[in-house]
């Protein structure tokens, strides 16, 4: 819990799993974030959460390629499949949540295309601070139910 107030950015890397976290990462996930609930609680959530002004950001290896994980794809869009992890776990406790980091079918590239993957992954660990956020609405533009003041009218 102590490493997690500590760090500026946080990084889940993992291989996608049934279509989420690998069961000991949110093991790791439901322990740490809800330990004595320093993490969310008494309207600490969202953007006025505790982690606010640090960033997460999702680093994983797909197995299948990016047309199966598109709107048309059979798997639907990668971003509806990390919702849960980028919404529901990390911008619920205030991280500002970078882009993922998507490495599709690492088992069916060659040499040259991994060292590729790597060097992208190099640059975007060394340039997380100014990589591309997923931008989400604000408790503020919520109404008193929790619905968004636009979808409302």
């Amino acid at each position: 819990m102590d490493k997690l107030f500590w760090c500026d950015a946080l990084i889940l890397q993992f291989p996608l799993w049934w279509f989420g976290l690998p069961a000991i990462l949110k093991g790791w996930v439901d322990r740490v974030f809800a330990a004595g609930g320093r993490t969310y609680g008494g309207g600490k959530w969202y953007d006025r959460g505790v982690l606010a002004g640090k960033r997460a950001m999702c680093a994983l290896t797909i197995g299948g390629p990016p047309p199966i994980y598109s709107e048309q794809g059979l798997n639907g869009p990668i971003a509806a499949i990390l919702f849960p992890i980028n919404h529901g776990m990390l911008y619920f406790t205030g991280f500002t949540v970078v882009e993922p980091f998507l490495v599709h079918a690492p088992v069916r590239i060659g040499d040259e295309e991994r060292k590729r993957h790597l060097e992208r992954y190099g640059e975007r660990v060394l340039g997380l601070e100014t990589a591309p956020t997923i931008v989400y609405p604000t408790l503020a533009d919520y109404d008193e139910r929790f619905v968004l003041r636009d979808a409302a009218s």
